[in-house]
Formats: C-alpha cells, sequence, structure tokens
C-alpha cells in the first residue's frame, strides 16, 4: 500500500511539472530563426539548399557589408537562390537571391533596410512592411529582415520578389 500511495504521489508531481507543449513548442520555434519557404511554396522551379550565417561567418557571405550589419545587431542568417521557369536570357532561368536576417531587436532589422533601400524603391503593398525598385525588395517583420534580389530583371522580376516574399512571411496573396 505505501509503494502505490508513493506512485500517486510521484505521478501527481510529474503531472504538476509538466510544461504546457504548445509553449515549448512555440519557443523552440523562435529561437531557431527565421526560415525560407521551399520552392513550392514559393512558386519557383527549385531552390538551393539554403547557407546559414552567423556572426562569426556573415563575412563569407557579405564581406563588404557584414560590418554594418553587426553594427545594428545581426545575429543569424539564411541565404539561399531560387530559380524560376521562364527565360531570363540565352540558356538561362530566371533566378532570385534570398536572403533571410535575424536582428537582435526590430529597430536592428529597420535600420538594416534603410540603409539599403534603393533610391527609387516604392512601399510595395501586401508583403510585410516591404519596398520594392522591381529589382530588389527589401521587408522586415519583427527582427527578421528580408532582401529578395532578381539576379535577372524583366517584367516578371517584382511580381516574383513581392511573391516570394509574400511566401516567406506567409501572407496571403492580396
Amino acid at each position: 500500500m505505501p509503494l502505490l500511495a508513493l506512485g500517486g504521489w510521484v505521478w501527481q508531481q510529474g503531472k504538476r511539472a509538466t510544461p504546457d507543449r504548445g509553449a515549448v513548442l512555440a519557443a523552440l520555434r523562435a529561437s531557431r530563426g527565421p526560415l525560407l519557404p521551399g520552392a513550392v511554396a514559393a512558386g519557383s522551379a527549385s531552390r538551393s539548399d539554403p547557407a546559414r550565417y552567423d556572426r562569426e561567418s556573415l563575412y563569407e557571405a557579405i564581406d563588404g557589408a557584414a560590418d554594418g550589419y553587426l553594427a545594428r545587431g545581426f545575429v543569424s542568417a539564411l541565404i539561399a537562390v531560387y530559380t524560376y521557369p521562364g527565360s531570363g536570357g540565352p540558356g538561362q532561368s530566371p533566378e532570385i537571391s534570398a536572403e533571410l536576417h535575424r536582428f537582435e531587436t526590430e529597430i536592428g532589422a529597420r535600420a538594416q533596410r534603410d540603409a539599403e533601400r534603393p533610391s527609387a524603391a516604392v512601399r510595395v503593398a501586401g508583403p510585410a512592411d516591404a519596398v520594392s525598385d522591381g529589382n530588389v525588395l527589401l521587408a522586415v517583420r519583427g527582427r527578421d529582415y528580408l532582401k529578395l534580389t532578381s539576379l535577372a530583371p524583366g517584367p516578371e522580376a517584382a511580381t516574383r520578389l513581392e511573391a516570394l516574399a509574400r511566401a516567406t512571411f506567409q501572407e496571403k496573396t492580396p
């Protein structure tokens, strides 16, 4: 009988100490950093394997601008290239370089966007707080800064940039 009582007490203590699984899952997702959408979600034919960068390795990806990113509180980044069907020129398919950066604060992410904003960029309806000049799209959501660059400028580039930004931030098409 004492063993049964002890077992009941241990079970009750374990039940009380069990954390909310939903809260644990949300915390794990938030800590892993930003994610880029897969090729299908982005409407592209393919996507390169994303390369992950942190404060130590950022210089490998963006050597000339890394100091500015770090000064604004850069934490991590994912970089990939999306390839789209269609003609990007003789023997080429249109591609978009996607960089998704996490900063310590939203202020840092916005400051980086403002520092890289093309002079001809205008506000884009739809993607999270985005501006674009038709060949480059910059967007901020919370601490995440998205930089999309069309490697094959043309009439479809702006549409593809906006669709990729919406897919990245999982927004509906307006």
